[in-house]
């Protein structure tokens, strides 16, 4: 049973506002045709379960949602020494390590590391609708 409701009507955009690249891809997804809910993990929580949920939507171990090598995440050390549980505390505390935002439509999900990555997962949504 799913804990995320998954609507095909609406976009489900997760970033971080400590994020550059999560604000500028906000921007991007307002754009599509959908109603969009926004979640900005330094403001609201994100459960353990739903985190978990996005990371195997997305197909990735839940520690490669995050981006503790990039400049602008803060210091947490090295990612290989951490375990689930870890970061599940981790990202609680540390909202900036979310560099990447996650877009989630209905059973569809991707983490954005690129502004084509965007315009392809909108680019899918409207596909599938037609």
């Amino acid at each position: 049973m799913s804990v995320l409701a998954k609507d095909n009507r609406q976009l489900l955009y997760i970033y971080s506002c400590e994020s550059s690249f999560g604000k500028e891809m906000l921007a991007y997804a307002q754009s599509i045709d959908k109603r969009i809910q926004t979640i900005d993990i330094c403001n609201e929580n994100i459960s353990q379960t739903v985190w978990l949920e996005i990371a195997d939507m997305i197909g990735v171990s839940l520690g490669e949602l995050f981006s503790p090598e990039h400049p602008n995440s803060p210091n947490v050390g090295k990612a290989e020494d951490f375990l689930v549980s870890d970061w599940l505390k981790i990202i609680k505390h540390n909202p900036g390590l979310l560099q990447r935002p996650i877009a989630i439509n209905c059973n569809k999900a991707i983490s954005i590391k690129e502004k084509s990555d965007m315009m392809i997962f909108s680019e899918e949504l409207n596909n599938e609708e037609e």
